[in-house]
């Protein structure tokens, strides 16, 4: 409020309006995604023969995914229809009168949304992850659909620390990899050599390698050669080393993924994918303060039917910024722009919105 106090009543007033409407659509958001995903295994949980027990410990241990969904569109729609019905009241008219700017009136709800957002991001990785990992395993037991037969994108230490093993496919039931990129080091870190490889099979004792090229040190310069065939003893890694592996970075605790992105730029391994993944939850973790500024922006678009047109909003923000989103991601993932610009795209792209509608209300 320029040039006077602020008022803790209003302040109050705004903050008190918008937290029970946030309960109520943070609940049924929630119940939304539960009985959406009810729905599809429902099938599977008869023809398994499920018990009700198991059905409701799986839904539970879905919850904080389904809050962490739900948060951002709930916010949204908490706020677009707090405001929306505010000004439908003509409460706004007196507010905006006696000199205060609407960015001062939506303080409150800023700070709101700024403490949510760091409540998102440590609850994202305290709670989420853990959850949504004990799920799945407990969806494999319900649904008898045992271990996958193949793991993903593995990179593992070889023994010693000394040999890097990234694989972009492996096959558990047979023992065999493809797409495989080995750098071995020396004691000091030093590289030693590299091995591009189109495929591998274990023999009993070691990995025989076929579609290879091989990249290392000879007389003090670098060599290359290929080979339909190839192995050696001290690829001897065994199977089991890598059925543990392709874990993806966004079901590991953020410690956990951040070494794991440092290790792939020491190894020279692809990261792009994985680095994207792992600034997305920053951004992510961004979206409730940047919708609260969005609803802010449209507040007096619509006077007639709010809860309606509030929830249209919702959905239509809300598809538009996973849209971009998924478009951001999968162009990062390709490395056709950076891993932060794949994250932080939408973000920014709703920033410039948020900006214009401003301006146009100031028009």
């Amino acid at each position: 409020m320029t040039g006077r106090r602020r008022s803790p009543t209003l302040d109050a007033h705004v903050a008190t309006s918008f937290l029970p409407v946030f309960a109520v659509s943070m609940t049924f958001f929630v119940l939304l995604l539960e009985m959406a995903d009810l729905f599809v295994n429902i099938v599977q949980y008869v023809q398994n023969d499920v018990a009700f027990g198991l059905i409701a410990r799986s839904m539970l241990l879905y919850l904080p995914k389904c809050v962490s969904w739900a948060l951002p569109i709930a916010v949204l729609f908490s706020v677009s229809y707090t405001l929306g019905t505010m000004y439908a009241n003509n409460e706004l008219i007196v507010v905006f009168g006696s000199g205060i700017p609407l960015g001062s009136f939506v303080a409150p709800l800023l700070v709101l949304s700024v403490l949510l957002s760091g409540a998102f991001f440590a609850f994202d990785d305290a709670i989420v992850i853990p959850s949504i990992a004990a799920k799945k395993e407990l969806s494999r037991s319900m649904l008898k659909t045992g271990e996958p037969t193949g793991v993903s994108d593995v990179t593992i230490l070889g023994a010693g620390r000394r040999i890097v093993w990234n694989i972009r496919y492996f096959d558990r039931k047979n023992s065999m990899m493809t797409g495989i990129t080995i750098v071995e080091r020396g004691d000091d870190g030093r590289f030693l050599s590299r091995i591009n490889a189109q495929s591998a099979v274990w023999t009993g004792e070691r990995w025989r390698f076929t579609g290879v090229r091989r990249f290392f040190w000879k007389d003090g310069s670098l060599s290359d050669e290929t080979a339909g065939s190839w192995d050696d003893e001290a690829f001897a890694e065994p199977p089991e080393s890598f059925k543990g592996g392709g874990k993806p970075i966004d079901e590991m605790p953020l410690a956990d993924a951040a070494s794991h992105l440092e290790f792939l730029a020491r190894a020279g391994l692809p990261r792009a994918s994985q680095a994207a993944e792992y600034y997305r939850r920053f951004a992510f973790a961004l979206t409730p303060l940047v919708v609260t500024m969005l609803s802010a922006a449209v507040v007096g678009r619509f006077k007639k039917n709010v809860l309606l047109m509030s929830l249209l909003l919702s959905l239509v923000a809300a598809t538009l910024y996973y849209v971009a989103q998924m478009v951001s991601m999968l162009l990062a993932k390709n490395e056709s722009i950076t891993p932060v610009a794949g994250a932080f795209a939408p973000l920014i792209i709703f920033l410039v919105a948020i900006l214009a509608l401003f301006r146009a209300r100031r028009a």
